[in-house]
């Protein structure tokens, strides 16, 4: 069992005001929406780790922009520590993949239960922020 917090990365990838989602395969919040992402590599720079999660996930290459947030998610089981970034495809059609079983943009003031709870409060801070956000979630 991993000891340590764990860097991650996610990207904010907005059409018309709305966000663009996945639908999670695995843990944590499995079955559920959430920014696309994941954990960084051994020597793997924020954007290039980005940039490959989003490819991943989404088959889309991204320019990454500017950062939009820092969320900390803390349980008894894992210490995440996620940058998001706002990101602009310049490349590809989103077809889901890796751990994406879906992906699909959702209206940023009308977010539902079925979208994970970290996202649902990031979403909410940003749209109201002119700065970079910070949230932190402890459930221990």
């Amino acid at each position: 069992m991993v000891r340590y917090p764990r860097v991650a990365v996610g990207g904010i990838i907005l059409k018309d005001n709305k966000i663009l989602l996945t639908l999670r395969r695995d843990e944590p919040d499995r079955y559920k929406w959430a920014i696309p992402g994941g954990k960084l590599e051994l020597n793997e720079t924020l954007e290039d780790g980005l940039k490959r999660e989003i490819n991943e996930e989404l088959s889309l290459d991204v320019e990454v922009r500017d950062l939009a947030g820092i969320s900390e998610i803390i349980t008894e089981y894992f210490h995440y520590i996620i940058l998001d970034y706002i990101c602009i495809p310049v490349n590809g059609d989103i077809k889901p993949g890796s751990d994406a079983l879906k992906a699909a943009y959702f209206d940023m003031q009308d977010l539902g239960d079925s979208v994970n709870k970290s996202t649902r409060e990031f979403i909410s801070k940003m749209i109201n922020s002119v700065k970079p956000i910070h949230i932190i979630e402890k459930r221990c």
